[in-house]
C-alpha cells in the first residue's frame, strides 16, 4: 500500500513539474511580447502593462479598463501574437454595464500581430460621436475572442504617455 502511495505521489510531482516548465516557457514568450510592445511605444514614458490570459475554446469576451489621468497623448501597443483564434478589439468610453456607452473604434481579426493606437486618434473619433466631451479619461477595451482549438493564450497590452 505504501509503495502505491509513493508511486502516485511521484507521478503527481513529476506531472506538476512538467506543467510548471511548460508555463515557464509560455511566460517567457509573454515577456518577449511585452518587450516588443515597449519598443513600439519607446517614444513615450512607459506607464504599465496588462496581460490578459484566457483558455481558447469557446467564444468569450474579456475586458480591460485603462485610466488616462494626464491630458498628454497616450500610446498603446497590443500584441496578439499568442492568439491563434480570431480576436476583435472594441474600444469604449465606459464599462459594459453602462447603458449609453459609446464604441469609439473596433479592430477586427488582429490575432497573430502587434499594433499601436493612440489617444490623439481616439479623441478625434470620440469628439465626433460625443461633441460635448473634451477627451477620453478612461478607456474600456473588450477583447472578443472567437472559438477554436483549446489552448492557453494571452493578449499583451502596454501603455505610455508623451511627456
Amino acid at each position: 500500500m505504501k509503495k502505491i502511495i509513493f508511486l502516485l505521489a511521484g507521478i503527481v510531482l513529476l506531472t506538476s513539474t512538467v506543467n510548471q516548465q511548460g508555463d515557464g516557457a509560455f511566460d517567457a514568450q509573454i515577456n518577449t511580447l511585452k518587450q516588443e510592445c515597449k519598443e513600439l511605444i519607446k517614444a513615450t514614458r512607459y506607464e504599465g502593462s496588462k496581460v490578459t490570459y484566457y483558455n481558447a475554446g469557446t467564444k468569450q469576451t474579456k475586458s480591460v479598463e485603462l485610466f488616462m489621468f494626464l491630458p498628454n497623448e497616450y500610446q498603446f501597443a497590443v500584441s496578439t501574437k499568442k492568439c491563434a483564434v480570431p480576436v476583435t478589439l472594441r474600444l469604449y468610453d465606459a464599462a459594459a454595464d453602462v447603458e449609453e456607452r459609446t464604441m469609439i473604434k473596433e479592430y477586427k481579426n488582429v490575432q497573430g500581430k502587434n499594433f499601436v493606437f493612440n489617444t490623439t486618434e481616439l479623441n478625434k473619433i470620440y469628439r465626433k460621436k460625443v461633441p460635448e466631451v473634451e477627451r477620453l479619461k478612461n478607456l474600456h477595451i473588450d477583447y472578443v475572442i472567437g472559438s477554436g482549438k483549446t489552448a492557453k493564450e494571452a493578449i499583451v497590452l502596454v501603455m505610455g504617455h508623451k511627456a
